[in-house]
């Protein structure tokens, strides 16, 4: 009968794994054979990598032993050896295995498991080495592979800490170039539950959970077939989700891009009677007013800015901007002046002009204004405004034409005279000869000189003044 019963202990690294072999195997061949404590030198390719810092680690077991008879004298010769990983103890399933002719001189011999254990076969799981000498049955009690000091912080459960100050406490590289290649995947197989495939935590408050960094490509990316690539969540007065771009970045801090009809590239909610989306600048805008709180691009000539609905796609749409920046609103709109006016060049210098003078056509050029200045003018054409509810005339270029808002409907302060007489609510009102001014008609005005109606009287004993007039031209 004949044993193995002793091996030497060695140090393997297999990606990040790092399994110590302590081995006290018996197994029975023809004749008695034994194993026992001897240091051999490192297999050929095995090499520490020394200063070669992103040198990887060959992917061999080295297996030491001493081989003997049942006397104990050592045995030289050429045997086959077979070298065999289980996940248990006794039965279960073969992990990795491997066979080899091995040189045994004075008891000595030295081998490996060769390119047949991956990282996927060997991640962390107790396993048992099970060999086989010969035609011999394989040794019985397997030997449990033990992991030496440092590889005992990759096990399961297990925790790496150390203060490195500068650098990460565990570098992994992968220089891989195919789609999938990953320095580190983090997977949570449990099918319910509130579980984390990869989790960071920060505890200082300036720090980052999870920090991603790309020369040029994405630093994190999240990808998910039917729920949510990327979740943020905050539970105090912070951010879910934050955003930020650097001096030279005229991208953005975040972006969303949607390849779904019906999906949103960037989606929010408030359900707790919030605010969905807030937006805040402090940039003041350049003559082109490119740099806004919020800036909208439409792509599409026959599409819109913006859309206002009851309901998500397919909702009661109530309100919306169209590419050529038409609004619609099914609901009216209320606006906060109370005159409709047109932005129009004036006559001379526009410092000599005023909210609240009455003007009239320019005999000196087309689409221009000029001060009032004689009684019952035919050429009236309304009021500076002091704040239009809409102005027209005034386009949003980085050169709109130049002029005054110039009332021509609604309620405007103007300048009144007394020249004429008391003012009184409901006067008709038509230019003065003091310059800008307005006055009471009186009976019958002249057709085509009547600005509008006094909606405020001019104080008694008061020469002039500034009331509120409804501008309609007659």
């Amino acid at each position: 009968m004949k044993t193995i019963r002793a091996m030497q202990g060695q140090r393997l690294l297999i990606g990040v794994l790092i399994v110590g072999l302590l081995l006290a195997p018996a197994v029975g061949l023809p004749g008695t054979l034994r194993v026992s404590q001897a240091q051999g030198p490192v297999p050929e390719g095995d090499t520490p990598a020394g200063d070669q810092a992103g040198a990887a680690v060959g992917g061999r077991i080295p297996i030491q032993g001493r081989l003997t008879d049942a006397s104990g004298n050592p045995l030289t010769g050429t045997y086959n050896i077979r070298f065999r990983l289980y996940d248990a103890a006794a039965s279960g399933s073969v992990v990795c295995e491997d066979t080899n002719s091995v040189a045994v001189t004075n008891g000595l011999f030295n081998s490996e498991i060769v390119g047949t254990c991956g990282s996927a076969d060997i991640n962390g799981q107790q396993l048992y080495l099970g060999i086989k000498v010969g035609t011999d049955d394989e040794m019985t009690d397997r030997q449990a592979i033990y992991p030496v000091p440092y590889a005992w912080s990759l096990r399961p459960g297990a925790q790496i800490s150390g203060t490195v100050s500068g650098s990460p406490v565990l570098n992994v590289r992968n220089s891989g170039s195919t789609e999938g290649s990953s320095g580190v995947r983090g997977w949570a197989t449990a099918a319910s539950g509130l579980t984390y495939g990869l989790r960071g935590i920060s505890d200082s408050p300036d720090g980052r959970g999870v920090y991603g960094s790309a020369g040029s490509g994405v630093g994190v990316y999240g990808l998910s077939s039917t729920g949510t690539g990327v979740y943020g969540n905050n539970s105090a007065d912070g951010f879910g989700v934050y955003g930020t771009s650097g001096a030279g970045n005229t991208s953005g801090g975040v972006r969303g891009v949607a390849n779904n009809a019906n999906a949103a590239g960037v989606r929010a909610d408030n359900y707790a009677g919030g605010t969905a989306i807030y937006g805040s600048a402090n940039a003041p805008a350049p003559v082109d007013h490119s740099v806004p709180t919020l800036y909208l691009v439409q792509l599409d000539a026959g599409g819109d800015f913006v859309v206002g609905a009851d309901n998500r796609w397919g909702g009661n749409r109530k309100w919306r901007v169209d590419r050529t920046g038409k609004g619609f609103f099914n609901g009216g709109t209320q606006l906060g002046g109370a005159d409709f006016a047109e932005q129009i060049p004036v006559a001379g210098q526009q410092t000599d002009y005023e909210p609240g003078d009455v003007l009239v056509i320019s005999a000196e050029a087309d689409r221009m204004v000029a001060l009032s200045t004689e009684p019952y003018a035919t050429a009236v054409i309304g009021v500076y405004s002091t704040q239009p509810a809409v102005l027209a005339g005034a386009p949003d270029t980085a050169e709109p034409l130049g002029g005054i808002p110039v009332t021509i409907l609604g309620i405007v302060p103007c300048k009144v005279s007394a020249e004429n007489g008391p003012v009184q609510r409901g006067d008709l009102l038509v230019s003065s000869a003091t310059p800008g001014y307005a006055m009471r008609a009186g009976a019958n005005p002249p057709p085509g000189t009547v600005l509008g109606k006094a909606l405020q009287p001019l104080p008694i004993g008061q020469r002039t003044g500034l009331i509120l007039v409804l501008v309609t031209l007659q």
